[in-house]
């Protein structure tokens, strides 16, 4: 609950924070070191866990968590909020290794239904953490990778050196971290290359990493389309609506889990599930400003089944392997290719709304408010205004301005805004697509459904029996 709090919590009202601690271009990077502090911290808790012990990881972990917790919370500037929130993505790191703690101590015919209970503790932050979050606002080569791919279009032109020179120094530093792994002689290797030969696992970990790119980037982008189209003032029921992908994952993880056993056919289940989601989600480009309870209909189908998907491939990625003495190896480095291709995809979506939105708004709502009367000099302090919140006080400061007007620009910007997130979504059906292709390559597990346990209190024992072992490419 803590971990997946520490995003949860604060996707939703990013806007929020920006303007309270001052207007600032690096605010999505609130989100973006969480994922990142995920996608570099599960591989070494996995992997160092498997070799060293668990226990004080997951102590340290937690510890590092409080430490993170604390100084973003006494914050006072965007960039010490952003180092507490690195602190304490990492930290989420071991809360986020439940699947191979669970894994190894359940038998693994139901890893699934226990997995699903795990989901069920997780929902106060990840289904309702928009709704506390707004309640309370009322009352290295992966991070140089993603540095140059968030700042491409926003903070520089896309051709500037620092785009380019981030992009391409992470790019290499990633092939070469392979490189290294692959060629150089290592006793114990941080990531065994081994997995990526076993395609069963591949698939599964690429739909798990696909699948989440939906949450992690729909839990940004939702509570933004809902609070700019929808909620036309009502911060709380904006607040509440902004729960649903939240709420919707997490039912789909308990209901995934809890039914997977009983229905089997796992990779027809995957298939089924994400194709659902992805059409739904993609779906949501057709609504409009006058179809909110449309909207909200398809964003909590589509969460529920991307959430079906995340609780049937997590676990296979801890049973496709061939040993269960490397459960906490292989649920690390899904685990982090989860977070990083979440991180990708959330800054991909992050450069696209970016874009449209200042295209859409600047376009379409100066053309509309000066039609309604308001004179053209005035539209630039119009435009400052709503930015810095709108409040009455700046609205004042505006010449010209009228109530008649203000409602014609506040429709204005709903719509300017419906056509930019209509983008999204429509980018949303790449990553879904994907997600239903590597499905048809997710092994079929009956056969490994046993009541072997991999390890027990009176320590692990080495499981490679029949029934146990995994595929091979």
């Amino acid at each position: 609950m803590a971990s997946t709090g520490g995003f949860a919590l604060i996707a939703p009202v990013l806007g929020d924070i920006a303007i309270a601690l001052g207007p600032t271009d690096s605010i999505i990077w609130l989100s973006l070191v969480y994922t990142m502090g995920l996608a570099v911290g599960l591989t070494l808790v996995g992997r160092l866990s498997d070799i060293f012990g668990r226990r004080y990881f997951f102590i340290f972990g937690t510890a590092l968590g409080c430490v993170g917790a604390i100084v973003a919370s006494t914050a006072h500037t965007v960039p010490t909020l952003i180092g507490g929130q690195v602190l304490i993505g990492l930290s989420a790191s071991t809360g986020y290794s439940y699947a191979f703690i669970i894994g190894e101590l359940i038998p693994v015919k139901w890893r699934f239904v226990a997995n699903a209970t795990i989901f069920i503790f997780s929902f106060p932050t990840a289904g309702f953490g928009a709704a506390i979050s707004t309640a309370l606002i009322l009352h290295t080569g992966l991070v140089l990778f993603i540095l140059g791919l968030s700042s491409g279009g926003s903070l520089y032109p896309w051709k500037s050196a620092a785009v380019i020179a981030p992009l391409v120094i992470g790019f290499i530093c990633l092939v070469g971290l392979f490189a290294y792994e692959t060629y150089v002689d290592i006793k114990e290797p941080l990531i065994p290359i081994h997995l990526f030969r076993n395609r069963g696992w591949v698939a599964s970990m690429l739909s798990l990493s696909l699948g989440a790119s939906v949450y992690y980037s729909q839990a940004i982008v939702w509570p933004q389309m809902t609070a700019n189209v929808y909620a036309e003032g009502r911060v709380m029921w904006g607040g509440l609506v902004s729960c649903l992908v939240g709420i919707g994952i997490t039912i789909g993880e308990v209901i995934g889990g809890g039914v997977a056993k009983n229905l089997g056919k796992w990779k027809i289940q995957c298939i089924c599930v994400i194709t659902l989601g992805t059409l739904l989600l993609g779906l949501t480009a057709i609504c409009t400003p006058n179809t909110p309870k449309t909207a909200m209909a398809l964003i909590f189908l589509a969460t529920t089944f991307i959430g079906w998907n995340e609780a049937l491939v997590l676990p296979i990625c801890t049973i496709s392997i061939r040993s269960q003495e490397e459960i906490g190896t292989a649920a690390g480095i899904a685990g982090s290719s989860r977070s990083a291709i979440s991180t990708v995809a959330s800054t991909i979506y992050s450069v696209v709304l970016t874009a449209r939105v200042t295209k859409t708004l600047t376009t379409q709502v100066p053309a509309k408010v000066i039609a309604a009367g308001l004179p053209a000099s005035s539209v630039a302090d119009y435009m400052a205004a709503i930015a810095a919140g709108g409040t009455k006080a700046l609205l004042d400061k505006v010449h010209g301005l009228t109530p008649e007007i203000l409602v014609t620009g506040a429709t204005a910007y709903q719509y300017a805004y419906m056509d930019a997130y209509r983008t999204i979504f429509l980018v949303s059906l790449a990553f879904g697509g994907l997600a239903i292709l590597v499905s048809f390559f997710i092994p079929d597990i009956d056969a490994l459904m046993g009541s072997s346990v991999a390890a027990t209190l009176k320590g692990r024992t080495k499981v490679t029996e029949e029934g146990v072992k995994g595929p091979e490419a």
